[in-house]
């Protein structure tokens, strides 16, 4: 469940950028374990993406698809979407301020995530998703806005290639090297998705709102010389 204080912390990581909480954590000696790889990287420019980690595990299906008529693969599809990768599994527990994160292993060739999905996680007030694996339709994606970071471009469906468990539902996963627990602060921009262990989110965020509330007033003269606004 996410808390008011949580959401206090969600407002405060708004306020900074991936590269402050990077540094913050450093003064905690968490040096570096706990940012994903460059490989996970945003859809869209621009992008900004805080909250609490929802994390699940998906895993590749050892079976083969039956040879049937494309009337039957239309039933045969619906009881996947049903039976074996049912995204009610996530959405009936996320809260908003959520973040999915997932652990697909690094199996790009399946677009898990696409835009619709996209939209009903949206509507939901989840905040974003980080995948090691790949997502699909990233054009309406990156029109709806709806934060995302992967590792690649899948582009078929999961029936037959990919599943998820119950018992793969908010709990820890490895994602991109990153051990990522339930509880968890994802914050994550044009410069990537870095983990805030939640026992200490609270310190992190405010070193890190310090950070850049330094830079920007050693900035801020050069800003005002160029016209930036930051």
């Amino acid at each position: 469940m996410i808390s008011t204080k949580d959401r206090e912390l969600i407002e405060c990581f708004m306020k900074v950028r991936t590269s402050d909480v990077i540094d913050a954590l450093d003064r905690y000696n968490i040096h570096g374990y706990t940012i994903m790889p460059e490989e996970i990287r945003p859809l869209y420019d621009n992008i900004k993406m805080v909250g609490v980690a929802l994390p699940i595990r998906l895993i590749k299906t050892r079976e083969s698809v039956p040879t049937m008529t494309p009337e039957q693969y239309e039933q045969y599809a619906a009881n996947w979407y049903q039976n074996r990768n049912n995204a009610d599994l996530f959405f009936k527990i996320a809260e908003p301020g959520h973040v999915l994160v997932a652990d697909a292993g690094g199996y790009t060739e399946v677009g898990f995530w696409g835009s619709y999905i996209a939209l009903v996680a949206k509507d939901k007030g989840i905040m974003g998703l980080v995948i090691d694996g790949g997502c699909r339709d990233i054009g309406e994606i990156r029109k709806e806005k709806f934060p995302v970071f992967c590792r690649g471009i899948g582009r078929t469906e999961t029936i037959g290639r990919q599943e998820l468990r119950l018992e793969d539902v908010n709990i820890p996963v490895t994602v991109g090297r990153v051990l990522v627990k339930p509880g968890d602060f994802v914050v994550g921009d044009d410069d990537g998705v870095v983990v805030v262990p939640r026992e200490l989110a609270d310190v992190v965020s405010e070193r890190a709102l310090k950070q850049i509330q330094d830079d920007r007033r050693m900035q801020r003269s050069y800003l005002e010389k160029f016209g930036i606004q930051l």
